[in-house]
Order: C-alpha cells, then sequence, then structure tokens
C-alpha cells in the first residue's frame, strides 16, 4: 500500500481545508451561549463524504493546523491554540474524527451504514464539545448541553442530510471527470 500523496491528493487536500475555512465563517453568535451557530459541521459531512476517510481527515487537520498557528480559519475568523482550548475547541478537536467516520460510511459504498456513521460522527463530535464546554466554562453537564447540543442538533441533522445528498453528487462528478481514487 502506498501512502504517499499525489499532487492531484495534496491540492485536493488544501482545497478542502480552505473551503472548511470559508465555511466556518458563515458563523450566527447566539446570546446565551458562546458556541455559534456555523457552516461547519455541513462542512466536515461534506468534506468527509466527498474525500472518504483518508483524504477527508487530513483535511481536517491541515485545517485545525492552520488555525492552530494563528491563520484566521475557526469560526468569527478566530484562531490559535487558546480556541482549540477554549470552551468551543472540543467541537474543533471533534473534526478530523467525525469526518474520519463518514468518510469510512461512504468508501463501504452502503447508504445505511453511511447514515448512521454519520450521524455517530455528529454526535462524538457534540460529546467532544460539550464535554470541554462544560469543563473549560465550569457548567454542569446538562447546562452545557443546554448551551452547546439543544439548540444546534436539529439544524445539524437537517445539515448531514443536505451535506450528504451534495456530497455524494460531487463524489460521484469528481471520481468520474479527475480519475481520481477516493476511498
Amino acid at each position: 500500500m502506498n501512502n504517499k500523496l499525489t499532487l492531484n491528493e495534496i491540492i485536493i487536500v488544501g482545497l478542502f481545508a480552505a473551503i472548511m475555512a470559508v465555511l466556518s465563517q458563515i458563523s450566527i453568535p447566539l446570546p446565551f451561549t458562546s458556541v455559534p451557530i456555523t457552516l461547519q459541521v455541513f462542512g466536515v459531512v461534506l468534506i468527509g463524504t466527498i474525500l472518504g476517510r483518508k483524504l477527508g481527515f487530513l483535511s481536517l487537520i491541515i485545517y485545525l493546523l492552520l488555525g492552530a498557528i494563528g491563520i484566521p480559519v475557526f469560526s468569527g475568523m478566530s484562531s490559535g491554540l487558546g480556541a482549540i482550548v477554549g470552551p468551543t475547541g472540543g467541537y474543533l478537536i471533534g473534526f478530523p474524527i467525525m469526518c474520519y467516520l463518514i468518510g469510512f460510511g461512504v468508501e463501504k459504498k452502503n447508504n445505511i451504514l453511511f447514515f448512521v456513521l454519520a450521524f455517530i460522527g455528529v454526535l462524538i463530535d457534540y460529546a467532544f464539545g460539550v464535554i470541554q464546554l462544560s469543563y473549560i466554562s465550569n457548567l454542569s453537564l446538562s447546562t452545557a448541553l443546554v448551551y452547546g447540543f439543544y439548540p444546534f442538533i436539529a439544524k445539524d441533522i437537517v445539515m448531514v442530510f443536505l451535506a450528504a445528498f451534495l456530497g455524494l453528487q460531487i463524489r460521484k462528478r469528481l471520481v468520474k471527470s479527475l480519475s481520481l481514487k477516493l476511498s
């Protein structure tokens, strides 16, 4: 098995890290919580669906590294290690794991498994996010759920379906037109 990335794969990983940075800027702050409404879950599902587990995971690691070194790619043009270890950093940390699960599901070419893993991935991301929000903000777990889970889950269920549908269409076209091996 060749672990080296081709030039096309490197370009695609960078492109999708940039797409994630753009989608992260579509952010609506809420007055009652430090967690904004964003298109980040949409972005992670889209990336995992299109790129699969290896390239999708790598794309989100690049996104996190760019933010960690100070490039303002996180929501609200934030960046730095403070964003990753801050109240909403758990969601960021969960993104590559979520993406890997989604990519694994799409590579198995089983739509039921794909959607189950997409929703498990979102729940894992929420678990990372809510636990870190609770710990950093000194909130009880039930209060952290009120601030970091309940206001967002309905939107994110819709985002999973939209991103998965769009991602599957784009994935088919990329494989066909660029002769990419996205699995």
